[in-house]
């Protein structure tokens, strides 16, 4: 797999070695069909991403944004759900799911509302997650009241390639 690395990467390693300078962060969803990398046709260093199923705010996620922003001063964050994600289904299901993964929707479940479409069920997951940003993190809340970080909620199409703003 190096090898491939060194063989296409259009950066030289000297370049890549010299640290990174994220002018966002990006915390989506795992599904393989969501690379922001590929999505906002971003370069090494350009984006800071963070993935998990759902994109949900766990602690883990937070810290990697805390991270983000305060040492690498990444000005924005992107909260990115996207059509049919699989996660937020399985939340609006009440199929029986293995003990992790019910730990996983938990947070899914919290922004839901009876009666919604996928669709309208992945966008207020998304908006959830970005609010838990603020709400648990003092860094980030500090960082947006400042003026220094703006949180933005999106949602990627996977059959068109779209990403709107919610």
């Amino acid at each position: 797999m190096s090898n491939l690395w060194l063989d296409n990467c259009y950066l030289p390693s000297s370049v890549l070695d010299k640290g990174q300078a994220p002018w966002a962060s990006i915390l989506t969803c795992a599904d393989s069909r969501v690379a922001p990398e590929w999505i906002f046709d971003a370069a090494p260093s350009d984006l800071f991403v963070i993935r998990s199923a759902g994109n949900t705010a766990f602690d883990d996620a937070i810290a990697s944004l805390e991270y983000g922003v305060a040492v690498l001063k990444t000005p924005l964050i992107m909260v990115m759900g996207h059509s049919v994600c699989g996660a937020v289904d399985a939340a609006r299901k009440s199929d029986p799911l293995t003990p992790l993964l019910e730990k996983l929707v938990t947070p899914i479940r919290a922004s839901l509302t009876p009666g919604e479409t996928l669709d309208e069920s992945i966008q207020a997951n998304s908006r959830y997650a970005a609010n838990q940003l603020t709400e648990r993190s003092a860094v980030l809340a500090d960082a947006v009241k400042n003026g220094s970080l703006q949180i933005v909620v999106s949602t990627f199409n996977i059959a068109d390639g779209s990403v709107s703003m919610v």
